[in-house]
């Protein structure tokens, strides 16, 4: 464990995820499309994308429990090498069956190394620098989501092999990467090797976090459709101003929160995030809906280091990844049943009514929040 949060271990693990995450964005960003541009229906392209989902959210128990019995670094490492196998498949056949096979084995990846990358972050540093530390990581998985999906469109227009090419790269980088990091993982692995599907003190944030991913389903699945429906041009500018006022929330976070405390520093995010999809449901102007985005991206950066620093606080060294696991899981849960949801509620009410729901459910996880967790932070 290292004392100064800048160490070699953290850092590495920083550049992985960065690379990780950019080349899983670029593939989910387009691989509903090329799914159709082969030969499928909307109804496989739908599939194609849930069974990236799917994989991910039922394999991270097992990667959790496996984290804290054997090694995070070799998880890591393993879920790097899944996903480059994933990617090659996509370079030797253009089958809808093969592709919805790349995606699963992506998923498996997917969940495996972000369940045990995470939980090398909170190893790595002392337990006084844990927010700040998990502040940071989670900046990677932002940037990445800005710049990814216009690097993805912009290679695809131009050769879908490229496009497979640079991801490939990404990806065979990141197990690569993780064979330099080295600390004792003795001190963290468990000797219990009982398989659990959960942790018990990562509940309450998993309570909380469900709400969370639920309200920002509605974003990510939807913001260019909105946009369109309301005439708004340059969707792709939501993401970008989100994405700057969440970075610099994230980076201040750990200062701010020490002064006031982790619940004010909630509820302060949750309203201002409640404010933005209020501002959202209201957007009939690109100045509003880039408001409604400064908005939501720094209620984001208040909320979540804040919910997944308490999933790994209050549990034992050697539950670090179940209880990671447990806390990534409700999330894919929160996501998917979101992307199902308010497609649906879109199509018969319209996008007002679906932020207008979005701020009720921020209510009750205002609610959540103070009922199961709150105390564990004071």
């Amino acid at each position: 464990m290292d004392k100064k949060l800048l160490s070699k271990n953290y850092i590495l693990t920083v550049i992985s995820a960065t690379l990780f995450y950019t080349g899983a964005f670029m593939l989910n960003s387009v691989c509903g499309r090329y799914s159709m541009d082969i030969g499928g229906s909307k109804t496989v392209a739908g599939f194609v994308v849930c069974a990236f989902t799917l994989a991910s959210f039922f394999t991270r128990p097992v990667w959790g429990w496996y984290t804290d019995r054997y090694s995070r670094r070799w998880v890591c490492i393993g879920g790097g090498i899944l996903c480059v196998i994933s990617v090659v498949l996509l370079l030797f056949t253009d089958k809808i069956t093969v592709l919805i096979l790349s995606r699963i084995i992506f998923g498996c990846g997917y969940s495996s190394l972000t369940t045990a990358a995470a939980t090398v972050v909170c190893d790595v540093v002392t337990d006084d620098k844990l927010q700040q530390a998990i502040s940071v990581y989670g900046v990677t998985n932002v940037l990445s989501q800005a710049v990814a999906p216009a690097a993805a469109l912009w290679l695809y227009d131009y050769k879908y092999i490229y496009l497979v090419i640079v991801v490939l790269i990404l990806t065979a980088l990141v197990p690569i990467l993780f064979f330099f990091i080295r600390y004792d993982e003795n001190n963290f692995i468990s000797s219990d090797k009982k398989f659990e599907i959960y942790e018990k003190t990562a509940l309450p944030s998993a309570y909380t976090i469900i709400f969370f991913a639920l309200s920002a389903s509605s974003v990510n699945s939807f913001i260019p459709v909105f946009a369109k429906e309301n005439g708004i041009q340059g969707d792709s500018w939501f993401f970008i101003v989100s994405a700057i006022f969440l970075l610099t929330t994230r980076l201040f976070n750990t200062e701010i929160t020490d002064r006031f405390g982790e619940s004010k520093v909630f509820y302060t995010g949750d309203i201002i995030y409640i404010s933005a999809f209020i501002t959202l449901s209201f957007s009939g102007n690109l100045f509003l809906f880039l408001l409604a985005a400064a908005l939501y991206g720094t209620g984001a950066g208040f909320i979540h280091p804040i919910v997944n620093t308490a999933a790994v606080k209050n549990c034992s060294r050697n539950r670090r990844g179940l209880a990671t696991g447990t806390f990534m899981m409700s999330q894919d849960l929160g996501m998917t049943i979101g992307a199902i949801s308010w497609g649906f509620i879109s199509e018969k009410a319209g996008f007002t009514a679906v932020y207008l729901i979005v701020s009720i459910l921020l209510l009750v996880m205002m609610y959540v929040f103070r009922r199961f967790l709150a105390g564990l932070l004071e």
